[in-house]
């Protein structure tokens, strides 16, 4: 994506990006509305979008999005155990109600307290998220 340092990794050979974005959605971080409203940000601000994103937008709710048989690939982020209880610390961080069967509270936000890297990557992927 123009601009930003994340965004322009969503094809099959690189996907960091929409890895971690899957990450977020499967973890219940990002609604399945903000994971489409993410798709819609990427085909605005970058030139070339893989065909599967239009097959996403299709699609109407989180239980029917299926990866493999939507994109053809299981999209992956490359992260350590901690950078996942700091992806799950904004989501304790975005909503008082948010549950993780990964980590506690007050564990997933000293993880993201160390690691302001993921707290970056999350705004700048989903600038248009407010909380």
């Amino acid at each position: 994506m123009q601009g930003s340092k994340y965004g322009s990794t969503v094809g099959k050979n690189d996907c960091d990006d929409v890895g971690f974005a899957k990450a977020c959605l499967v973890s219940g971080i990002l609604d399945f509305n903000e994971f489409k409203q993410w798709i819609y940000h990427v085909i605005e601000i970058q030139k070339d979008v893989p065909l599967y994103f239009w097959d996403i937008l299709d699609i109407e709710n989180k239980f029917d999005f299926k990866p493999l048989s939507v994109m053809g690939f299981n999209p992956y982020w490359k992260h350590t155990k901690i950078e996942d209880y700091a992806l799950e610390g904004i989501g304790y961080k975005r909503r008082d109600d948010f549950v993780s069967d990964a980590v506690p509270r007050e564990k997933a936000l000293k993880a993201l307290e160390e690691n302001p890297h993921i707290e970056r990557r999350f705004r700048e992927l989903f600038p248009f998220i407010d909380w």
